[in-house]
């Protein structure tokens, strides 16, 4: 039986002043093992909430350097530590930490137990935006065309990771698409994958990507380079039909 002491919760933070108390909280009241958070940058007083927290660790980012830089330096953190489990779960109470103990027993014997908010319906699911749904699928469908991992959710950041599969790899995308390097790699190297059914949450409907990728468009070209650049540099060969299957379908979706 798992050790909690063995499980890591690692928290990405960015301006998150309203909900971090209680997600923190809330974690604590699921998970009796140890929590780290990564302010990435905070200018919200979140950095001062996060200080004034016992029982936490935090890494801290001078500037913000992106979310899947936290990520990184939370998974580096897990390694160096020794951890058996890491858990990541957002901030902005679009997760359900009641489901933690559910993710650290259901990992079995996989590399990567990861959250899905689109693997079956739930009560009281909520609607997606159109942009972040359709952009999701169009994703997805091109990183299972890749992979033949048969996800059904590339981007949920609710995932409980094996620490001696994370230490196989070299994640280095700082930005959103660090998931999308990260399935890239996990087939490079034979992760042993599965998704569990999260409710689907959505409470910031008018949440920012950054000034450049709050635009869809340029959102999806940004995820498309991200894993042309990654399948180049981890020598998988690039569907010649990839870039042709998200035009395509870009075409026939509702991105705004």
């Amino acid at each position: 039986m798992q050790s909690s002491s063995d499980n890591l919760v690692i928290i990405p933070v960015l301006n998150e002043r309203g909900t971090i108390a209680t997600v923190l909280e809330n974690i604590r009241a699921h998970h009796t093992g140890d929590i780290l958070a990564i302010d990435d940058g905070s200018t919200d007083g979140s950095e001062m909430i996060l200080d004034n927290t016992s029982g936490i660790q935090i890494i801290r980012h001078g500037n913000n350097l992106g979310y899947g830089k936290s990520l990184i330096d939370g998974f580096s953190f897990a390694i160096r530590c020794g951890y058996k489990l890491a858990l990541t779960i957002d901030c902005d109470e679009q997760h359900e930490p009641n489901l933690i103990p559910n993710m650290f027993a259901g990992i079995g014997d996989h590399d990567v137990l990861s959250g899905s908010r689109y693997l079956g319906s739930l009560n009281d699911d909520d609607t997606p935006p159109a942009d972040r749904y359709n952009i999701n699928m169009i994703i997805t469908d091109i990183i299972n065309e890749i992979t033949r991992l048969c996800i059904t959710d590339s981007f949920c950041g609710f995932k409980c990771y094996r620490v001696s599969a994370l230490a196989r790899l070299s994640l280095d995308e700082p930005g959103f698409a660090q998931p999308l390097q990260f399935w890239i790699q996990a087939k490079r190297h034979g992760l042993k994958v599965a998704e569990i059914a999260v409710p689907r949450i959505y409470k910031n409907l008018n949440r920012s990507f950054g000034e450049k990728l709050d635009n869809p468009n340029t959102r999806v070209e940004y995820y498309l380079d991200v894993i042309v650049k990654e399948l180049e540099r981890v020598k998988i060969p690039i569907p010649e039909h990839m870039v042709y299957i998200a035009k395509h379908k870009l075409g026939k979706v509702k991105l705004r």
